[in-house]
Order: structure tokens, then sequence, then C-alpha cells
């Protein structure tokens, strides 16, 4: 690869150069400055849905529940509520420690206390939705994101479904378009500028990704984010708006860059998660979604741990019992930690869709627009 050229892997790829372009006047925000209370808010309605209605209605029918199962119970719902807690930066992921802590309570109230055991459904209902209140409420978009830590999604505008998962350290494109799922991240750290600006004219265009995936463009507002080599142009309803929390949180970000250091140790990396996010169904490639490791961990950790909280609370002696108890909880631990280790190092291998060494993903000057159609608003 000379200085110039692209490996084949994540072609095609951008103009090496663009124009010089004068910008345009901005439209203007239509985003408020605050959410009054917005993070007492938001934690009052996930510590209800996590802990406070899971608690309560396990405490209401603990006078008919033997104590081994309440404990379980109780058990379970601490580990939701410790997981939110540490989880506390990324909201979209509450509504999956709000079933955590519903379900276990549901199973005893249902087969121990019949009545509460009715409304104890519910709470399988109600929690989540609970849960999913407070991360719209925390998530909501407005200015004081810009001093938050927490990980925000702001939708695509633009045909095909997809979001800009803003953290604390980096941002995450994740779409779904012809080709499948696609997810490949900016590191804040790195991020030289965000501009805001339109594209113009009818045909709009295409931003391609390494990897061979893109974005289609049409007229109207767009986000234009350099970090690194990389460059993306996307469509998002307020440009502006996420610009503005994306610089803000690049001043604060930690850097990410501990990937591979060479060519042959980048196609190891890329080899790697193109194996863990393809499978093969009928005869052809697919998508896969190592995400519901996690699920099947956390159905099997709950149903192993049932089984063994009750070979223990009634001393059976029967082994048989115990063998499957100890067997499926370790397979939901594996299956568990199994998740952590994958998506840790796909966080990794999304970070590096160019190999070390590469060229720019096309014009990253910010007076030279990377492709015909881009304007940039004045600021």
């Amino acid at each position: 690869m000379t200085q110039r050229e692209h490996v084949p892997e994540v072609l095609p790829a951008p103009p090496a150069s663009g124009t010089a372009v004068q910008p345009v006047p901005a439209p203007g925000t239509t985003a408020p400055d605050v959410v009054p209370r917005r993070r007492t808010t938001a934690f009052l309605l996930a510590a209800l849905g996590i802990v406070l209605v899971p608690a309560g209605l396990l405490l209401l029918g603990s006078s008919t529940v033997p104590g081994y199962f309440t404990g379980w119970a109780a058990g379970w719902i601490v580990v939701a509520a410790a997981a939110w807690l540490a989880d506390s930066r990324t909201p979209r992921r509450w509504l999956g420690w709000a079933l955590l802590a519903a379900v276990p309570q549901a199973i005893v109230n249902v087969i121990f206390a019949a009545p509460i055991g009715l409304v104890s459904l519910l709470a399988v209902i109600a929690s989540p939705a609970l849960a999913v209140l407070a991360h719209r409420r925390l998530a909501r978009l407005a200015e004081d994101l810009a001093e938050l830590d927490v990980e925000i999604a702001v939708p695509l505008d633009a045909p095909g479904s997809g979001r800009l998962l803003i953290g604390r350290d980096r941002i995450v494109l994740d779409r779904t378009g012809s080709a499948g799922r696609v997810r490949q991240a900016l590191p804040l750290a790195e991020l030289a500028f965000a501009q805001a600006g339109e594209i113009s004219g009818e045909s709009g265009g295409w931003w391609p990704l390494p990897g061979g995936s893109g974005i289609r463009l049409r007229s109207g507002p767009a986000l234009r984010l350099v970090a690194g080599p990389q460059q993306w142009v996307v469509h998002v309803a307020d440009p502006q708006l996420v610009a503005a929390i994306a610089r803000r949180r690049a001043t604060a970000a930690w850097p990410l860059r501990t990937g591979p250091q060479d060519l042959a140790a980048w196609h190891r990396l890329r080899g790697w998660a193109a194996a863990r996010t393809t499978t093969v169904r009928g005869g052809s490639r697919a998508q896969a979604y190592p995400g519901f490791r996690i699920l099947f961990g956390g159905v099997l950790a709950v149903f192993g741990s049932m089984l063994l909280t009750t070979a223990i609370g009634r001393g059976i002696g029967d082994p048989a019992l115990w063998i499957i108890a100890v067997v499926v909880l370790g397979a939901g631990a594996f299956l568990a930690v199994d998740w952590l280790r994958v998506r840790r190092r796909l966080d990794q291998a999304e970070l590096h869709q160019l190999p070390p060494g590469s060229p720019p993903w096309g014009d990253l000057r910010p007076d030279h627009a990377p492709l015909p159609e881009w304007r940039p608003f004045l600021r």
C-alpha cells in the first residue's frame, strides 16, 4: 500500500481531493437548551421499574412464598440493580435489567402467591415500560446533553433504519441496509471536527464506508464527522445540535486507539470480526447476532439458579438435579462472560475499519467539500 492507496478490502473510497467550498447560512436548531430535572426524573423512573416495583411485589407475596425462593428472587433484584448502576451511562440497556428484576419475582409469586402473582405478571410489562420511559427522558435531545456522559441515540434522517450512538468516548454508526447490519465507530478523542451542513442538488449522492457499504444521501441537512483518517457524512434532523454535542464530548474523551499495529494484525482482527457477525443459513452467508448470547445466558442463569435454589431449599439429594442445575447455571454464566469478551473485541474492530497507515478517507479539510453536493453551515 503506497501513501495514496487503500487496501482492496475497504474499497470503494471517496475522492481523495475535493473542491473549496463557501459556507451557507444555517437554519438554526430547534432543540431546547435544557430538559428540566432530566437526570433526577430518569433515575427515579428507572429505580421504580428495576428495584421498587419488583421488590414491593415480592414483599407482598413473601408470607406465602418459601424463604429460599424469596431470597432467590431478591438476589436477582440485587443483581439487576447493581448492573443498572454500573451500566448507568447506557440507558438503552436498562430495559434488560428491568426484565431481569421482574421475571424471577413473577415466577415465585405466580407459583406460591396466586392473587399477587397475577399482579406480578403485570410487573413484567410495567417494569420494562418504566425503564424505557427513563431512557427516553435521560436521552431526550437538548443542548445540555453535551455536558452529560450518557450514551444517546440519534436517528438517521435518511432512507433505511439506522442511528448514531454518541457515547462518552466514541460515536457508533449503527445501521441496517441491503448488506445487513453495519456498525462502525469513530474515537471522539481523535475528532478533528464535527461540521453541520447540507446536501444540495436533486440526486443527493452516495457516501461510501470502508468495507463496501455506504450511505445514500439526499437533499437536506447533514452532518460531517472527521476523526483520524476516517470521515462520515450522514443525515440527521438537527446536525448543528449533534455537532455541538460531539465537539463538547471530544474535549473530555479518553483515547481508544490500542488496536492492530500492522496490516497483518488488521487482517486478523477483520477476519475475526467477520466470523462473529456472519453465519450460514440455507447454504448462504447471513447476518449473525452475537447479542443473543447475553439473552440466552440470562435465561439459562435464571433457570439454573432456580433449580439450584430448589435443590438446596428442599434438601433434595438426587445428584441428577444438582448436576443439571450446575450445568445450566454454568452455561448461562459462560454465555454472559463470552458475550462480554466478544463485545469488547468487536468494539475494537469497529474503531479500526481502516488499517494502520491508511490514507485519509476522502478530503479531510474543513473548507473543502468531500463530495460535490456538500455545503457547510456558517457557525
